[in-house]
């Protein structure tokens, strides 16, 4: 009787624990769930929201029975899971926390100009990395600076001025500007609500706020012919929903190279720069896009150049819908339609500016001026750190724009082109230590690319073999 009346105290005692524990985990899921549900700004608050957590957690705790070790440490898998799924539900969320990782990396081989850019980067100090350097450095001591109001960048209208801030570093070039002053420009495209201060005490040197978007470019590379900008834009209104591409987002920008004398060149015409005009890469959540920009160009040699001053006038988004239209062809009176998609423009004032620095740059040129009895010919073949490009040499007469260049590797297999520029390859991941060039007749080329590109040694009308050199 003793023992039975011993069991059914053990037996009480273990169901009252249970209740207690069970009561408990009611009261912290409840406290967890309210933490998740508080809209955090800034991962401090979020990290000072975790350990009040913790400490009611302990403090619901009995003062004379502690809780076993294995509910502990579920309660604390509990919270990190909890975590984790309301970030993966809540994107709006997660796009609040910092950046974490590398936008190079995370897409460097998802874009059409594929390269090791996370490889050669060099990572520009953004708004994170501004708040925990604060106090050791001074804004006038950065490196890379936003572009100043005397900028030649033409007047986009988006009614900022900028203002001087300062001198930056050894080569004293100017601090962070574009300090939005309140006026308005009455240009195409102003707005009131614009905010360039990329110098403020919050603000970051590569981070600047226009129009409800901010642009961040937390990285950048660099090779002999171009830069490749790493991009986090936000939109504080949302991105459109319904966008023709996904991988994508269209810009109008203008670019100004400096060199170390101060003289200035420009490489813009009246729409805008004619190295880049897309970022590719993805929409991370409805407010948010990371991607690469390439700013490139066979024209341009990045080593004449000190610094560059970069100028986004707007993003553009082309969308799945538009408005449908009709024309009759003149020749054939044949009528024909098509839909012209609308275009969803977000108009402000992103100001940079940049040091270059292609110390790290791997281009190399062999000079052949080689041609065939016909006068076809390769005069010299171009390898930077990310492609490759050649220059033909043709019969009297003849045009650059009527033919094509294509390589082949070491393997046998045929080069990509880099971008949007198709006349250069993408080398990266590629065994180019010998290559086999083959210049074509543009109308061969059409029946020689895609699935037919085995057909381009017989129809080329020069060929020739290269080696590199070990770098």
């Amino acid at each position: 009787m003793e023992n039975r009346q011993m069991d059914k105290i053990s037996n009480t005692s273990k169901v009252d624990q249970g209740n207690e524990i069970n009561h408990v985990d009611s009261q912290m899921d409840t406290k967890i769930k309210e933490i998740m549900m508080t809209k955090i700004p800034e991962s401090e608050i979020l990290n000072q929201k975790m350990e009040e957590a913790y400490q009611k957690v302990r403090a619901m705790q009995p003062g004379k029975r502690k809780l076993p070790m294995a509910v502990k440490c579920s309660t604390a898998a509990a919270i990190l899971l909890l975590a984790m799924v309301y970030c993966v539900k809540n994107p709006t969320f997660a796009a609040q926390l910092p950046f974490i990782g590398s936008i190079f990396s995370g897409l460097e081989d998802k874009v059409s100009f594929t390269g090791d850019y996370s490889d050669h980067s060099i990572t520009l100090p953004t708004e994170a990395d501004n708040k925990k350097q604060k106090a050791d450095t001074k804004p006038d001591a950065a490196a890379g600076i936003a572009a100043d109001s005397k900028s030649d960048v033409p007047d986009t209208g988006s009614g900022v001025e900028g203002k001087k801030a300062g001198e930056a570093g050894t080569k004293g070039e100017e601090a962070a500007g574009s300090k939005a002053d309140g006026k308005e420009d009455s240009g195409p495209g102003a707005t009131a609500d614009t905010k360039s201060d990329a110098n403020s005490d919050d603000g970051a040197l590569y981070q600047v706020e226009s129009g409800g978007i901010t642009v961040t470019i937390p990285e950048v590379s660099f090779d002999s012919n171009g830069m490749y900008l790493a991009l986090l834009v936000k939109n504080k209104e949302g991105f459109a929903k319904n966008p023709l591409r996904k991988d994508q987002l269209g810009f109008r920008a203008w670019v100004k190279m400096y060199r170390e004398d101060g003289s200035v060149e420009d490489f813009n015409d009246i729409d805008g720069t004619y190295l880049s005009f897309e970022a590719e890469g993805e929409y991370v959540d409805p407010y948010t896009f990371q991607g690469i920009a390439q700013f490139s160009s066979r024209d341009l040699d990045l080593t004449k150049y000190t610094s560059c001053e970069l100028a986004f006038s707007e993003f553009q988004q082309r969308l799945t819908t538009g408005k449908t239209m009709t024309a009759t062809l003149p020749d054939t009176n044949e009528e024909v339609s098509w839909v012209d998609k609308e275009l969803v423009q977000y108009k402000g004032d992103w100001k940079f500016r940049m040091d270059i620095d292609v110390q790290e740059d791997s281009k190399q040129e062999i000079v052949l001026n080689d041609a065939n009895s016909q006068g076809y010919g390769i005069e010299k073949v171009i390898k930077t750190k990310y492609e490759m490009y050649a220059v033909p040499i043709l019969p009297e007469g003849e045009h650059a724009y009527d033919y094509m260049i294509t390589f082949w590797d070491a393997d046998g297999k045929v080069l990509e082109s880099h971008g949007h520029d198709f006349t250069k390859m993408g080398i990266t991941g590629r065994d180019i230590s010998t290559v086999t060039v083959y210049l074509l007749k543009w109308e061969d080329f059409e029946q020689s690319k895609g699935k037919n590109w085995r057909l381009q040694p017989e129809k080329a009308v020069y060929q020739t073999r290269i080696s590199f050199k070990d770098e």
